[in-house]
């Protein structure tokens, strides 16, 4: 079997895995969708919005800013990092 073989059938079947979690996983009303249905604890929801805030922009955004700027940047990129994660929990706490 070819190496493209292989890698057309990993992906497919991590594929097929993502669709039958986001089928098996699916929720039943807009409340559930928005806050699944209010059992998602404060600390917990903070997180995740801090996690969708750093996204794959952020983290590009500062890999340039090192490129950019060199060294001396670096201390930007660790303070971003820091203030995105706090003010997610901020929201997180007050969206529940």
């Amino acid at each position: 079997m070819s190496q493209f073989t292989i890698n057309i059938l990993f992906v497919g079947a991590s594929f097929l895995l993502y669709f039958g979690i986001a089928i098996w996983a699916r929720a039943g009303s807009t409340k559930e969708f928005y806050v699944a249905g209010g059992g998602v604890h404060p600390v917990l929801n903070g997180m995740a919005t801090g996690a969708d805030w750093m996204s794959a922009a952020s983290f590009i955004s500062m890999a340039g800013l090192l490129a950019a700027g060199g060294y001396g940047c670096f201390h930007l990129s660790n303070g971003l990092d820091r203030w995105l994660r706090l003010i997610g929990y901020a929201i997180g706490a007050l969206l529940t």
